[in-house]
């Protein structure tokens, strides 16, 4: 059963993607003041931030019922015949939280903002790299990854982030704190869960684009992209 820990992933944020997030247009460039602050927010997280990524594959494609409770989920396992799946815990860390509450209760509103964002960003981008990782681990063995899906995406209830993270954490080896509350929200909120499916029919992902990560994948380094990603509003 594949698995693996990463206490120290990579975390560098593409420029265009930090852009986005912090709602420029494609195109915009920041002012010198949004420079100055987008640095700091990377220099700081740099030297302060403590992310980390586990992922597991599960014991059966059916994970502990929670495929048949995301209606997206099981649609998406039987088209591509899924006979796998793997569950993923990520976080940019707790620390970032704290100081961008440090900073909004210091009265300093920009460096606040700037931090928070920087800490949304580097979820989508761990989950970017974990998913391009796992497409690298699918590629050698005649495997497909499927897109992840999270609770919270469409057809899935949020609420359901309890019974994915108690399934994550049956391993024992999850490294830092994260806890899901009873409204679904993670702690700390710098955090995603996701589930990707697996299926040894290569062939039969490619032929559903719905099925194929890349259209939603922005590791453009990636040498398994199949298909090119599609712009972002």
């Amino acid at each position: 059963m594949m698995e693996w820990l990463d206490t120290a992933p990579e975390v560098n944020v593409a420029d265009r993607e930090y852009r986005r997030l912090l709602g420029y247009p494609p195109g915009v460039e920041l002012t010198e003041r949004a420079r100055e602050l987008a640095s700091w927010a990377r220099d700081w997280y740099a030297r302060c931030g403590r992310p980390w990524v586990y992922a597991r594959e599960a014991a059966s494609v059916d994970i502990d019922g929670l495929t048949a409770s995301s209606r997206w989920l099981r649609r998406t396992f039987e088209q591509a015949e899924a006979h796998s799946a793997i569950l993923v815990a990520l976080s940019a860390g707790g620390e970032v939280e704290a100081e961008a509450r440090r900073l909004w209760e210091d009265e300093k509103p920009d460096e606040y903002f700037f931090l928070d964002v920087l800490g949304a960003a580097v979820v989508e981008h761990l989950m970017t790299t974990t998913g391009a990782r796992l497409c690298a681990w699918a590629d050698e063995q005649g495997l497909a990854v499927l897109p992840h899906y999270s609770p919270g995406y469409p057809e899935w209830d949020i609420g359901e982030q309890g019974q994915l993270l108690a399934l994550i954490r049956r391993s024992g080896k999850m490294p830092g704190s994260l806890e899901a509350l009873e409204s679904g929200a993670l702690r700390p909120t710098k955090s995603q869960l996701a589930v990707f499916g697996v299926t040894r029919h290569t062939e039969r992902a490619r032929r559903l684009t719905e099925l194929v990560p890349c259209t939603t994948c922005s590791y453009h380094p990636c040498v398994y992209r199949r298909r090119p990603e599609k712009e972002k509003s």
